[in-house]
Formats: C-alpha cells, sequence, structure tokens
C-alpha cells in the first residue's frame, strides 16, 4: 500500500474503478487507481474534520450531496464517488461509510454518532483474503430513516422508508417500511 499515492480521479479512471469494485466479483484491493482514489478522499475527509475544510469541497466527493447537509467531525468515506445523499441529511461525530460500491441514502435520514456502513466483504478464501481480495455489495437506505449510535450496516443491506433502526443494531438484508428494528442482528420490534 503507498498512502502518498493520492489525486482526484478523472472522470474516465473513476469509471474504471466502479467497474472494479461495483461489480460483485473479487479485485485487487491495491490496484494504484484504488489507492490513489481511496487516499485522496481520506485525506479530504480529513481536512474537513480538522476544519481545513468546508462542506462543499466534501460534497465534490460525493456522487451527489443533497440540500441540508450536516455531517459532524470524525467523517470518513472510502472513495465518495459511490456515494448518493438526499436532502436533510444528518450525521452524528464519527461516520464511517465504506462505498466500495454503490450507497444510496434518501431525504430526511439522520444517522447518530460512531455508525458505519459497509459495502465490503472480504474473500472468504484465506490466502486471497491475506492478499487483499475482495468484493462489495451496495446498499440502500430509503427516506425518513433514523439509525441511532453505534450501529453497523452491513453489505447489501436494504432499509425501505419511515425505518428506525435502534442504537447498537447490526442490519442485514432487508428491513421493511414503518419499522422499528433493534439487535444482533437487526429484527423487527413487535407493536
Amino acid at each position: 500500500m503507498d498512502l502518498n499515492r493520492r489525486h482526484k480521479l478523472t472522470k474516465e479512471e473513476t469509471e474504471h474503478v466502479k467497474k472494479i469494485t461495483n461489480s460483485g466479483r473479487l479485485y485487487y484491493d491495491y490496484d494504484p487507481l484504488i489507492e490513489s482514489a481511496r487516499n485522496f478522499a481520506y485525506e479530504t475527509c480529513r481536512r474537513y474534520n480538522r476544519n481545513e475544510t468546508d462542506i462543499d469541497e466534501l460534497r465534490s466527493l460525493f456522487e451527489k450531496l443533497g440540500k441540508n447537509p450536516s455531517i459532524a467531525d470524525g467523517f470518513i468515506t472510502e472513495f465518495g464517488f459511490n456515494l448518493s445523499i438526499g436532502d436533510d441529511f444528518d450525521a452524528g461525530c464519527g461516520l464511517k461509510i465504506i462505498d466500495c460500491n454503490e450507497v444510496s441514502i434518501g431525504n430526511n435520514v439522520t444517522i447518530g454518532e460512531n455508525v458505519g456502513i459497509y459495502t465490503s466483504n472480504h474473500a472468504k478464501d484465506p490466502k486471497l483474503r491475506c492478499d487483499h481480495w475482495c468484493s462489495e455489495l451496495p446498499i440502500r437506505i430509503g427516506n425518513n430513516v433514523v439509525i441511532e449510535s453505534n450501529s453497523v450496516v452491513l453489505p447489501g443491506t436494504i432499509i425501505e422508508d419511515n425505518v428506525w433502526i435502534r442504537p447498537g443494531s447490526v442490519v442485514l438484508g432487508r428491513i421493511e417500511a414503518d419499522s422499528i428494528c433493534a439487535g444482533d442482528p437487526a429484527r423487527r420490534e413487535s407493536k
């Protein structure tokens, strides 16, 4: 891994990386363009977290960042170009979004402190895993969703509209609309 390799990718380079990471197939995580994109995003996030830049520079990383965003300190995204966030987004401290595949977040979403949203899967084969091979699954989060502090959203998860995820939950699979869920794995609370 070369931490000095970083630059904002061109449109063509970004599309090339997306073809690799968004395919759902195994790929080598230290491809030079992937490293460069990751390091550029991490450095931009660090500058934002140190108040050396503003939300507009952070916005330039994203596929989309809607109106009225509020993103507290400690924010990290793997690339940003796979991340689409709607209007009125509010995120507490320590949000980590590993967007190696597409992460789509709707309007009016509130995320508590120390939440992790992870598209990444390391290879099941131990040799490939040790050699940094990965595959990714997208994550979709609907409108009017609250994900409370210390929760984790795993690869391939779909959270439909009007869902409340209680603190410390581990979320995977499909969470139906109009649900209140909690636990590990998160399950719908009975009424």
